[in-house]
This record gives C-alpha cells, structure tokens and sequence, in this order.
C-alpha cells in the first residue's frame, strides 16, 4: 500500500481585498470539496499528509495565520488525516516586512553580497540570529502547532519520518529558503547556508525535500543541487505558480523527480498552463522501491479553481511506473 500525500503552494492568505475576499473563500471552499472527492478515489479513502510549501500568508501577518491554520484544518479533516500530519515551510511572503527595520536591511544586504562566511558569522552571534528570525515572528508559532518548527541556528524548516514498510521510511526535509529574505529579492541571490543543505544519508530512508523556492533562486544551488541527486528522491517547490514536473536522471535505476506547483491563490487572475498536475506513488516492500506517476484528478479542465490545477497528490498508489530505483 502507497502512501497519498496533498501538496498545496502559494495560499497566500491576507493578499484578499473588497470582493476578492469573496472569490478566494469561494475557491478555497471549492478546494476542500476536491480534496474530500479525490480522497473517495483512494483505496483507503485517506491521506497521510499535508504538505505546503510556503506563502502560506501574504504579509506575514498574525491574523492571516489565524485563518490559515483553520482552514488548513478543514483541508485535513476532508482528507481524513490528522492536523499534526500537515507540514509547512515558509516562503518570501511568510515574512513579516515590518520587522526589517534598518540594521536587519543592511545585515541582509550584507549576506547577499558577500555570501556564506557573512551568514556564517552572523549565525554565531544570538543577537545577529534574533535580529534575523524576528521576520518570522508569526509564521514561527504557526509552524511550531504543526510540529515544523523553524531552527533558528540557520538550520532546517522541518523534518519528519513515515514507515513505509519494515525497514523502510520516507523521510520529509524542509528547506527554509526565505531564510535571507528581504523586501525585495533577486533570483539567485537568496541562500540555504550549509546547515541546511548538507542533507543525511540513511540506509532505508528515501528523503523528499520541499522548499518554497526552486534551486536557481539560490546563491549556493549549485551546491544544494548536488546533496538533492546524490541524496535525495523528491525536490517539492511552489513560488513561481507555475506547475511542473521533471525527471533528472542520476544514476542507472535512480532519478530525481521535481515538483513545482501552481499557486491555490494567485495574486493576480489567471488560468494555468497544465491541464493536470501529477500524481506519484512509492510503492515499498522489504527488497523494492518504486516511484510512479499518475493522473491526481480526473478532470482535464485547465480552468481554475478546480484541485486539478491547484494541489498535487504525491504518493498515491497508480498503475503506470515511470521509474524505479
């Protein structure tokens, strides 16, 4: 039996102004649904999880976590899972601008142009390491009641491990890639730092990694790029509302599948480029490992709102292998 995971981006709660409001609670009631109808198509009728990954908020904002976290609730209880089976990791928007005053510009400033060993030494100092997580002062409370919680030594934005089979697990990494975000960010100048990707390496544990940003937004992707195919089986992203889906080969037997999602709340109208998103299976047994692709929905609507366009289900038993490792 596989294991079925929902992957939502880009929620972006907060950005709603006038009538929008009423359009965007429209779509995210029309996505609850979907998920309840996706789960009836599941041969148990649940999900293990819930994956977000990142702009969960739009400014940042306490209330706009308040509203988050109950309609992620409701988002679980339609897949028959836990709440503490959702896992989350911040993205650009999940900031909260106000908190850079200043010093913390310059202090950002200063590890974009001049790279690793600046955030190296900033994350030395408890004063530096305040002063730089103080723009995550509300996603961190939100992250921390679904067991994500940020480490604030420039270290990860979430782990977590599922059995698969005996002797076998999914292990889930987040990557916090807003973590020198300011008010203005330039693709290939945001950065991970080593404490984050230096990925582990266990015998039986298959990791998938998920991030807000894609790798070219970083300083350090080459790097990042190198731990992920040596180390990793998934890469899960969202950011540029744009979904899509590659296999990297990496060895004989053995790929690396890349997720990107389209956003579930856009800040500007439009439809999306793919008429479904995809859905991937890990099958496990004591002596195999199968990662597979299928159609997550039914529908070949490429109009949102619909599920189709606007979450990924990962992990679910299908018929059609892609590739094996």
């Amino acid at each position: 039996m596989g294991k079925t995971f929902i992957h939502l981006s880009d929620i972006h709660f907060g950005q709603e102004k006038g009538g929008q409001i009423v359009i965007n609670d429209d779509v995210k009631e029309r996505l609850i649904d979907d998920v309840s109808r996706v789960m009836t198509t599941m041969p148990d009728g649940r999900a293990s999880g819930i994956i977000v990954s990142g702009d969960i908020a739009y400014a940042g904002k306490k209330e706009d976590y308040i509203l988050a976290g109950a309609w992620l609730d409701r988002i679980a209880a339609a897949a028959k899972c836990k709440k503490t089976d959702i896992q989350v990791v911040p993205g650009n928007h999940d900031i909260d601008r106000s908190q850079i005053i200043d010093p913390i510009e310059v202090m950002l400033q200063k590890i974009v142009d001049e790279g690793e060993s600046v955030l190296d030494g900033y994350l030395e100092s408890k004063l530096a390491r305040e002063m730089l997580y103080a723009r995550f002062r509300y996603y961190q409370p939100f992250a921390e009641g679904y067991d994500s919680p940020l480490d604030k030594e420039g270290g990860l934005a979430g782990d977590c491990t599922v059995d698969l089979a005996p002797g076998r697990t999914l292990r889930f990494i987040g990557f916090n890639t807003a973590l020198i975000c300011s008010k203005n960010d330039l693709e290939g100048k945001l950065m991970l730092g080593a404490r984050q990707r230096v990925l582990p390496k266990t015998p039986g544990q298959e990791l998938v990694v998920f991030a807000h940003h894609q790798l070219h937004w970083l300083q350090d992707s080459d790097d990042a790029s190198r731990y992920l195919k040596s180390r990793a089986r998934v890469f899960i992203s969202g950011h540029e509302h744009k979904p899509s889906i590659q296999v990297v080969p990496i060895s004989a037997g053995r790929d690396l599948l890349m997720i990107a999602a389209g956003a579930t709340m856009p800040p500007e109208a439009y439809t999306y480029t793919l008429p479904t998103l995809p859905g991937i299976a890990l099958i496990a047994a004591p002596n195999d490992l199968q990662l597979r692709h299928a159609a997550a929905c039914s529908s070949p609507t490429p109009v949102a709102p619909s599920a189709t366009n606007l979450m990924t289900v990962l992990f679910s038993p299908c018929r059609t292998m892609t590739t094996r490792g």
